[in-house]
């Protein structure tokens, strides 16, 4: 009953929750990075000179863009002696998409709640179609993408939302009308938002709005910062049992969850690969564990939560959906979103240990080695023994 009652509390706080897309801002200025420090996702790395291949790439890459190195020989050893130190962004009240780093300069989403204008999440920005650093590779040109993103799309999204904020909630809403699961597809949610930015961006801005109508993904990170600030919403209601889960994410060697009732501690697991199609059927090469923040989005409820709104990433995922997916899915999660009323709801660790249902997020497979980049679309099983563990810590932690 005690349990039942703080996460009928701590819902009651997500749901209240109404994120709006504020403005963008550089990471220096949002959470205060400071110069030689690098957010990656998931928990912390148990030695964070030795990240996962995929990340480490990313950081690579983060310190030629600060102009911190050289070259990526001399990255490398910045990394390696740790003078470049790496740390879960989650603790700056950051998320962070696959194998994204973010420096200080880069430009981050920021997104509040229309009802606590001090209630923020953050996220990465996107920087349109073409190469990416979530993807965990050492393609130089998306030096370039870094650039243009800092340089150019946020000076320009910043004069535009100075117009007002966006409501993510309606978006979200428009995206799952039109067939999105607001994670592997946010196609309609982004034309809904490409739609709203359209009258706002000036005609110097005419690359911006041919950008988001190539990127049907670039609603998704916007989406994961409002899921992070609703699922913080139950750390912050202050119930020591609750055990619904406001954390869903891996650094590419560990998975690791952060329970509402004790929303600081990470408990852990070793990191399985997500599974799916690939985009090249005969790439051969191996898809790494567990990588991004963005479980966060199926945490809410939606994403894996969301595939039998979402025909066509559940026709791509067919193959690989356990038999009675969607009835037992539902069983590990709270009631709905009152603005999401077909849905499931937010995970409950307390409900996984209970059933054994392994939960699902839908998060894209990468190269295991650092070079390979994007292999395809995937889903993570997450073990339900991890949740078992996080419901006994939080057990002995109120005992």
């Amino acid at each position: 009953m005690r349990i039942d009652n703080a996460n009928a509390r701590a819902l009651s706080r997500i749901h209240a929750v109404r994120p709006q897309w504020r403005t963008v801002v550089a990471a220096r200025d949002a959470v205060g990075l400071p110069d030689y420090t690098l957010l990656h996702a998931g928990p912390p790395f148990g030695d964070p000179r030795e990240p996962s291949a995929p990340v480490r790439s990313s950081a690579v890459l983060c310190c030629l863009y600060e102009g911190w190195a050289k070259d990526e020989a001399h990255a490398e050893r910045l990394i390696v002696q740790g003078d470049v130190r790496l740390e879960s962004a989650q603790s700056y009240g950051v998320v962070t998409p696959l194998a994204a780093v973010i420096s200080p300069r880069t430009t981050l989403v920021e997104v509040d709640d229309a009802n606590d204008s001090a209630a923020r999440a953050w996220s990465l920005l996107g920087s349109g179609a073409g190469p990416q650093m979530r993807f965990g590779g050492r393609d130089m040109r998306v030096l370039d993408r870094m650039q243009w993103r800092d340089k150019v799309l946020a000076p320009a999204l910043e004069a535009a939302l100075a117009r007002g904020p966006l409501d993510l909630l309606a978006l979200a809403r428009a995206g799952l009308a039109d067939g999105d699961d607001l994670h592997a597809r946010t196609t309609a949610a982004t034309a809904a938002l490409r739609a709203l930015l359209a009258p706002r961006l000036t005609d110097a801005s005419a690359g911006i709005d041919a950008m988001l109508a190539q990127t049907p993904l670039f609603f998704l990170t916007p989406w994961m910062a409002a899921c992070a600030l609703m699922l913080a919403a139950a750390a912050r209601a202050g119930d020591a049992s609750s055990t619904l889960v406001v954390a869903l994410a891996g650094n590419g060697e560990r998975v690791g969850i952060r329970l509402a009732g004790a929303p600081s501690q990470w408990i852990t697991a070793e990191a399985h690969a997500p599974e799916g199609p690939r985009i090249d059927p005969q790439q051969q090469a191996k898809a790494a564990p567990l990588t991004g923040d963005s479980g966060m989005i199926d945490a809410a409820g939606f994403g894996a939560q969301a595939l039998a709104c979402a025909p066509e990433p559940a026709q791509a995922f067919e193959a690989f959906l356990p038999a009675g997916w969607r009835e037992r899915q539902a069983r590990v999660r709270t009631e709905s979103h009152p603005a999401f009323a077909p849905l499931p709801g937010v995970l409950d660790a307390a409900r996984v240990a209970r059933e054994g249902i392994a939960p699902l997020a839908a998060i894209a497979m990468i190269g295991a080695d650092g070079r390979a980049g994007l292999l395809g679309r995937g889903l993570y099983a997450a073990p339900p023994e991890l949740f078992g563990r996080a419901v006994e810590h939080l057990s002995g932690d109120t005992a």
